[in-house]
């Protein structure tokens, strides 16, 4: 996938230098992106929930851009060429449009990879320095670059509570009531859905609570028990996080706060992901 990414830079520089332009000066008013204003918010969960979704410290946010649902298998055909989904084909219900459905059965380093594969296709500068192969892939991250990108943990949770909009009262993204918002084991039926198809929080995003789990930057590790300002996790270490539920989850891991460790070479049914950028 590496020599890939070098393949479509050369391709895509040569052939698709007016979507540069183009991306640079809408990407604040396209659809699929949503504006997160920066703020600070207390990070994690006071009492109940798992012992790693503590210490609860402050957290500041500088503003970003989300998408506003998951990553779909239609957007990741467009860019990649395949589909490296579960739910497509004969395992689609009736009415179900694939290409709404989220991207599924892709790896953390699936993930990464996509983000620069979409940013390349934009005109804009790759986040991600990936060199290798296999586990053994190193992914360095240029934060000057305008590419997507993952979120780190702290933009996920802050944006899955609403940023300053709704300051964490929630327990799910936008509700108390998983069934409003999130597709999990007990009304998914077995499988994820279109896109959207929910409400959204208060920032307009959807799916933040179900549908799939989501993967993040961020190595996984104990909270430190001090404020930080937009922390990026452990500088060292192999397993990767994932925030959110999924369709086969029970609805208390759909919470906002809670935390799932994965091997990032590893792909689930029940996990996707969604992109940001400066």
């Amino acid at each position: 996938m590496y020599l890939r990414v070098i393949f479509l830079s050369l391709t895509f520089a040569a052939f698709f230098a007016p979507v540069s332009a183009w991306a640079q000066a809408t990407h604040g008013q396209n659809p699929n992106l949503v504006r997160i204003p920066g703020g600070t918010f207390l990070m994690g969960t006071h009492s109940g929930g798992n012992d790693n979704e503590r210490p609860v410290r402050m957290v500041t946010i500088s503003g970003f851009y989300m998408s506003r649902h998951p990553v779909t298998q239609g957007e990741w055909f467009d860019v990649v060429g395949s589909n490296p989904s579960h739910f497509q084909g004969g395992r689609l219900a009736a009415g179900v449009n694939w290409r709404n459905l989220p991207v599924e059965n892709v790896s953390w380093f699936d993930a990464v990879e996509f983000a620069n594969w979409k940013s390349i296709w934009a005109g804009l500068e790759p986040a991600y320095t990936i060199t290798g192969t296999g586990a053994n892939r190193t992914v360095v991250w240029n934060r000057e670059a305008n590419g997507y990108r993952l979120p780190t943990e702290a933009e996920w949770e802050f944006a899955a509570r609403g940023g300053d909009r709704t300051p964490g009262h929630f327990i799910f993204s936008g509700s108390d009531t998983a069934d409003e918002v999130a597709w999990h084991q007990g009304n998914s039926g077995g499988r994820t859905h279109e896109v959207g198809r929910l409400r959204p929080n208060a920032l307009g995003l959807y799916d933040m609570s179900g549908n799939v789990s989501e993967w993040v930057y961020d190595r996984f590790g104990p909270y430190p028990s001090a404020a930080q300002t937009n922390p990026t996790g452990p500088a060292a270490g192999v397993s990767r996080v994932a925030r959110g539920g999924g369709w086969n989850l029970p609805p208390g891991n759909a919470r906002s706060a809670i935390r799932r460790v994965v091997n990032p070479v590893n792909r689930y049914t029940f996990i996707g992901f969604r992109v940001v950028r400066p």
